[in-house]
């Protein structure tokens, strides 16, 4: 596998959210999607584009996520950019509706609706005005278009990869420049600060829903929570991606994957426990007690997650030599 292709898929990864706390709010996302693909179906169609788009620059992806859309038994062909259940086919759909202009505007009220959350904690938050809220989110939409309309070559190659790279900085300095003319350099940075925490504060948003009676969770602790826990994800983020970089993804692709979600279990290992002494100041004795259960749960998925996927990696091996015999 050439390596341009590898990091694609990585990039890839990363946009479908790579994260495990964001897990029910991208099915949530993707049953909308659905039913708007399913009103859509009866729209003029245009003629079909190759697949995503992702970001020049992508988070740390999700091991499982490579798999997730391969049935058990059954190699994923080597050109799956238009195989029906994978990202890549979701993505390249998806291009094709956007193309549409009322499935566009249908779309855009969808992400609205999905960015209400963010829409409300900067006004909470950060006090930003409802227009300003209105305008950032539009923004937000703007950028996820932007990079689905450029349509990637199929294959892919190392020139658009760079094109990419190029587009990602001069897209950021662009939304920079607009964020500062309306927002001031106050808020941006503000702004700046909150996207960072996302990952964290949607982990709180789920701790504090199995928090009852003398254990709830109280306002004055969610934005401390929030600020001790991102300081830790963000060091297992920072860890895992340099490791990532330093394995053989072009000769070595499934080893690598292998290698990297053993890491991923042990950097987890290690982030909850400094998430606990992170959370000990801050939390009740009966509220530490559940958020230790609650990263245990997320541990033991995980590692169910690399179980399955070891048993996957093997099947399709069977199945592509069996295949290569017949």
């Amino acid at each position: 596998m050439r390596k341009s292709e590898v990091l694609l898929t990585l990039a890839v990864l990363g946009g479908a959210g790579t994260s495990l706390w964001l897990w029910s709010e991208l099915r949530a996302e993707r049953t909308l999607n659905a039913q708007l693909i399913a009103q859509a179906d009866s729209l003029p169609a245009a003629a079909p584009e190759p697949g995503p788009v992702p970001r020049a620059q992508a988070p740390v992806p999700s091991p499982s996520s490579a798999t997730a859309s391969v049935s058990a038994g059954a190699a994923m062909p080597e050109n799956s950019r238009y195989v029906q259940g994978t990202q890549q086919y979701w993505e390249g759909r998806m291009r094709r509706l956007l193309q549409d202009p009322k499935y566009r505007e249908a779309w855009r009220q969808q992400e609205r609706l999905k960015y209400g959350p963010r829409r409300e904690n900067v006004i909470r938050l950060l006090g930003f005005t409802a227009e300003q809220a209105d305008a950032v989110i539009d923004l937000a939409i703007d950028e996820d278009i932007r990079r689905l309309d450029r349509t990637p070559p199929d294959p892919m190659t190392e020139e658009f990869r760079q094109q990419q790279a190029a587009w990602a900085e001069q897209d950021e300095r662009e939304l920079q420049a607009k964020l500062q003319e309306l927002l001031g350099e106050e808020k941006r940075a503000r702004f700046a600060e909150y996207l960072e925490s996302r990952q964290s504060r949607a982990m709180v948003d789920q701790f504090r829903t199995q928090l009852t009676g003398n254990d709830s969770l109280r306002d004055d602790q969610m934005e401390p929570l929030i600020a001790a826990l991102n300081v830790e994800q963000a060091q297992m983020r920072k860890e895992l991606t340099e490791f990532r970089d330093t394995l053989g993804w072009e000769e070595y692709a499934r080893d690598s994957w292998r290698q990297y979600g053993e890491r991923q279990i042990e950097l987890l290992k290690a982030a909850h426990g400094r998430m606990h002494s992170a959370a000990a100041p801050i939390l009740s004795r009966g509220q530490l007690e559940k958020l230790d259960a609650m990263l245990k749960r997320e541990l033991e998925r995980n590692e169910a997650r690399q179980r399955m996927e070891r048993l996957q990696a093997k099947m399709d091996s069977a199945s592509k030599a069996a295949s290569s015999t017949d």
